[in-house]
């Protein structure tokens, strides 16, 4: 690295870390105390729904809840450490080359992994040594919790994805939107079983209904070759290029069906929870998901969505029924959305996780004279 960018990563580690001075010191003084350590800047999904989204609901529970950037050195971190003097720590993901709790010790860290990291030979010893260091351990899934268990101390913990709760969904009408069908992924063509899935599942709906395929994650250039079958058995397809947050979740609004396929042959996939479904959810999109992961236990099979097998028919039948029946189709939709409200909002993320926490640093509700929320 050339001296220009050495001084421009010092400076932008020095801004940021002025931030985190600034904003912990808005925060009223009060205990437990919990620190957070992103993997990545909010702008990235994983970080920004387990983590920066996270701290102000925790806020609300007691918590003096106190997020690190991303760019910060170990030194700015320790400093930050010192003066925080936190209960407990809590480091998203372990791809962060300092989110090691061995860094922090003797506070108790939290580990919490929403993806299958884990199966990367890699990265392997490296998590494996961290969740043996955790004083607690949190997967995004199932397959996640029971993988990091391997090596904890403890057992580990399932908080699903959540995204923060509105009160009113995104989109028209389900029953008003045009027919369209959304695989809302941010890299979906990097995921070939589940791809090829899709376009055998489209091709299917194309051939029975009138349809547009909208594939995110990727640009014309990108898609072009992938899409030209679909487009030749009728169905007009838009490629829908990355981006931000915000602007994602109102274009998946739009959208009358979503897909969630998992392969499970994809090692990598079985890792996967909620985070792409809840833009789906948000949107009051009616969601067609395979029937594999978690999804079963949120899905309830022609109330608040549809679950598939590995047939293509088991997807094309719902998604033609969906596509051509809009009061279905809405009262699907809405349903979806209520459960969403119920169990997938950052709200709920906080209250699972609360008690993790407060167990890690053997700190009782009781010291704290926080409002009880039911679950």
């Amino acid at each position: 690295m050339n001296m220009t960018a050495r001084l421009r990563n010092w400076l932008r580690a020095g801004v940021y870390e002025l931030r985190a001075h600034r904003d912990r010191l808005s925060y009223p003084r009060r205990r437990p105390c919990v620190m957070i350590f992103p993997s990545n800047q909010p702008w990235d999904a994983a970080s920004n729904l387990r983590a920066w989204l996270v701290a102000p609901e925790l806020r609300k529970l007691g918590w003096r809840a106190v997020v690190v950037p991303e760019p910060l050195t170990l030194r700015q971190r320790q400093r930050l450490v010192r003066l925080e003097k936190p209960d407990v720590i809590v480091l998203q993901q372990t791809r962060h080359p300092l989110n090691v709790p061995a860094l922090y010790a003797p506070i108790p860290c939290v580990v919490d992994a929403d993806d299958a990291d884990c199966l990367d030979p890699k990265l392997k010893d490296h998590i494996a040594r961290c969740t043996r260091e955790a004083h607690a351990v949190i997967g995004g899934s199932r397959f996640v919790a029971q993988t990091l268990s391997q090596h904890s101390r403890h057992r580990a913990h399932v908080i699903w994805t959540c995204t923060p709760r509105r009160d009113t969904a995104l989109g028209p009408p389900p029953a008003n939107r045009p027919p369209v069908v959304a695989w809302a992924h941010n890299d979906p063509l990097m995921y070939p079983q589940e791809a090829a899935l899709v376009r055998r599942i489209m091709l299917g709906v194309a051939k029975r209904t009138q349809v547009e395929f909208w594939l995110f994650g990727t640009r014309e250039s990108e898609a072009a070759e992938w899409l030209q079958p679909i487009r030749q058995a009728g169905a007009r397809c838009v490629a829908v290029p990355r981006l931000p947050y915000a602007a994602y979740l109102d274009k998946v609004s739009e959208a009358a069906v979503g897909l969630q396929p998992i392969c499970l042959e994809n090692e990598f996939s079985r890792g996967k929870s909620f985070g792409k479904v809840l833009a789906y959810l948000q949107g009051q999109v009616a969601v067609v998901a395979s029937r594999a992961v978690d999804h079963p236990l949120f899905f309830r099979h022609g109330e608040n969505g549809y679950l598939a097998d590995s047939d293509v028919e088991s997807w094309v039948d719902p998604i033609v029924t969906l596509l051509e029946q809009p009061e279905l189709r809405a009262r699907v939709a809405r349903s979806g959305w209520q459960d969403f409200q119920a169990r997938l909002t950052t709200e709920v993320f906080a209250r699972l996780l609360d008690p993790i926490l407060r167990s890690a640093a053997r700190v009782t509700a009781t010291e704290t004279d926080l409002p009880h929320l039911p679950l």
